[in-house]
């Protein structure tokens, strides 16, 4: 892992664009942007580890982390991959003293890291912060029940129909690129990776989809939109 002192010149675009400074003025940004680290990993290499003491969160500028945990049996369970604008580290930081899950780099990887010190020092000193952030948190949680209950109630070829329609403009022949593995996706969308390469294929057979790798061309919207399984 190596880390490099942040300079002071022009934030970072992930920075400034990021949910959860949303309301911070620009002399705010950067007060906390200049006391922030450049790091950089590559594949294979953990940004932190379950149960490590939470001292910070990331944001990605390049790459890719891919957040995970392993069973009492063994057994890695990928959870989510988080890209280039996203966040790493934020829920933890925010909830307690730990890191919860693996975050594993998957493509060679820039990030900021984001000290609890220094994050929590410009709250303090900006309460109206502090209950911006609490906003955003309470609606992130609307989300999340608003996704589970979306999981729990519709069956897992609507899910992926879904996950896909809502990537491309409904016409024929658009491509959706997946920028995750399929196991990755099927776990996103609380599948097994046999389960979602079962769709897939039934999708495939039915004549609304072509699957090239990671490439998946809609072929019938029309058909996708009406099928009920």
């Amino acid at each position: 892992m190596a880390f490099i002192k942040q300079g002071s010149s022009g934030i970072s675009p992930a920075f400034i664009q990021h949910a959860i400074f949303e309301g911070w003025d620009p002399a705010e940004l950067r007060a906390l942007y200049e006391v922030c680290e450049t790091i950089r990993l590559q594949p294979h290499e953990y940004l932190f580890q379950r149960d490590q003491p939470c001292y910070a969160f990331y944001l990605i500028e390049e790459g890719a982390v891919q957040m995970q945990w392993q069973t009492k049996t063994g057994v890695t369970k990928a959870l989510h991959q988080r890209t280039k604008g996203e966040a790493v580290g934020d829920a933890c930081i925010l909830m307690g003293d730990k890191y919860r899950v693996d975050a594993l780099v998957t493509e060679p990887a820039t990030l900021l890291r984001i000290s609890k010190q220094h994050f929590y020092a410009q709250l303090c000193k900006h309460p109206y912060l502090m209950g911006r952030l609490i906003s955003k948190l309470s609606q992130n949680l609307c989300f999340l029940f608003g996704d589970v209950l979306s999981a729990a109630s519709i069956s897992g070829t609507q899910r992926v129909i879904n996950y896909l329609l809502a990537k491309i403009p409904l016409k024929n022949h658009a491509v959706v690129e997946l920028t995750t593995s399929k196991a990755q996706v099927a776990a996103l969308l609380n599948l097994t990776p046999e389960h979602f390469s079962r769709i897939l294929h039934d999708l495939t057979k039915q004549g609304f989809i072509e699957v090239t790798g990671r490439q998946v061309a809609i072929e019938n919207v029309d058909g996708l939109l009406t099928y009920s399984r």
